[in-house]
């Protein structure tokens, strides 16, 4: 409607105006109120609006990077984990293969044919002993040789004590190969006791030979080689269980499609542009990346060997313990630095755009007395026009 199709006198327009200003600025009051900021759109203050979206911009591009920090410390903390137990196993095969070394080596045994109860209580009553003879016996090549004599009146049992008595070998009397029809027979066993193979020699026409050791003529010698003792074969599996174990550990190890203990590596952003970032190197640390090779407890020399392998495998895993560890201190010290950016950036956003409360209280209420006053003006001001009614 236009404006002149109805007559106002100035002081009516002035009053009117001046309540039309009042409104607008009771209605902007009204707004900051309703949304808590002095600055709602580009309109209202240019320059600190598109600031405060610049640093809620970078505060949002922040927070999702924090998202990503997070998630990079799980990542470490899995593999700390498995660090941890696998330190566990390691030590754990460690303490097998030094149960294994403390186990008795293998002993080479060698056992006489059955020995008749005249025989045994003389040996020279034997057709292929005869008084004097003699014999040697030696446990490992290069060790010390023991020559016994047989003499006349010397029984089974004085042999075997004389055996006995002599270090690095046992011997003892044991039932004959065939108790059922022989059950008075003996037979001689030779063992030795320091793990070395037994060899035996006649040094005569046979004592050896004649107590049938082996099928041996003058001077003739037999070899019994040691074997791997049953302790150390079942030590030997338990370890062979051990390192499967290794191995699974590092399979199940990784967070969310990441295995730092399988050779993953993980790139860590920090920033916007990428240009600050952390890159984690993985590792391999299932049994053949730790160079742990499958036991062979049939010598001490084997077993250390393992031992070996596992001291080194236990420094490469602790060293990398500690690299972690750095690493995941590293990224929680970003991540509480870049809460703490985010948080000076929304403050900063806030100081440019949040409304004081209390002082667009106090001018709504300053507005409400105002536009009082201007409707009572306005009343005022028509009054002049309604005196005009009492001429008529």
């Amino acid at each position: 409607m236009a404006s002149n199709n109805v007559t106002l006198t100035a002081a009516i327009r002035t009053n009117l105006l001046s309540l039309q200003g009042t409104q607008r600025l009771m209605d902007d009051t009204q707004l900051r109120l309703s949304t808590g900021r002095k600055v709602n759109s580009a309109l209202d203050d240019p320059n600190a609006f598109f600031a405060a979206q610049g640093l809620t911009n970078r505060a949002d591009d922040l927070s999702r990077l924090v998202d990503g920090i997070g998630q990079a410390i799980q990542t470490i903390k899995a593999a700390d984990t498995g660090i941890t137990s696998l330190t566990k196993l390691i030590e754990q095969a460690q303490s097998i293969a030094e149960t294994a070394r403390d186990q008795a080596s293998g002993s080479a045994v060698e056992l006489s044919a059955d020995v008749t109860t005249a025989d045994q209580n003389d040996l020279t009553n034997n057709a292929g002993i005869a008084d004097g003879e003699t014999f040697s016996i030696q446990a490992g090549t290069g060790n010390t040789i023991s020559t016994f004599t047989v003499n006349t009146g010397d029984t089974l049992a004085d042999l075997a004590n004389k055996i006995n008595a002599t270090s690095g070998f046992s011997a003892q009397i044991v039932q004959g190969a065939n108790p059922a029809t022989a059950p008075d027979s003996r037979r001689l066993e030779i063992r030795t006791t320091n793990g070395e193979d037994l060899i035996a020699t006649d040094d005569g026409d046979g004592v050896l030979a004649g107590l049938g050791f082996a099928t041996l003529g003058g001077g003739g010698t037999v070899t019994a080689s040691t074997g791997v003792p049953e302790d150390r074969i079942q030590l030997e599996a338990d370890y062979g269980a051990i390192l499967t174990q290794i191995d699974q550990l590092v399979q199940d190890t990784g967070y969310r499609g990441t295995n730092l203990l399988g050779g993953d590596s993980l790139s860590v952003q920090f920033n916007e542009d990428n240009s600050s970032l952390l890159n984690i190197a993985g590792v391999d640390f299932d049994s053949a990346g730790l160079n742990i090779g499958a036991a062979t407890f049939d010598s001490d020399a084997n077993i250390q060997t393992s031992l070996d392998e596992l001291g080194a495998a236990l420094d490469r895993v602790r060293a990398q313990a500690r690299t972690f560890g750095s690493n995941l201190t590293v990224l929680e010290n970003r991540e509480d630095f870049t809460k703490a950016t985010i948080n000076t950036l929304q403050e900063g956003a806030d100081k440019l755009t949040l409304a004081d409360l209390n002082e667009e209280s106090a001018k709504l209420l300053s507005l409400q007395t105002t536009q009082t006053l201007g409707v009572t003006s306005l009343s005022l001001a028509a009054q002049s026009q309604q005196s005009v009614l009492r001429l008529f």
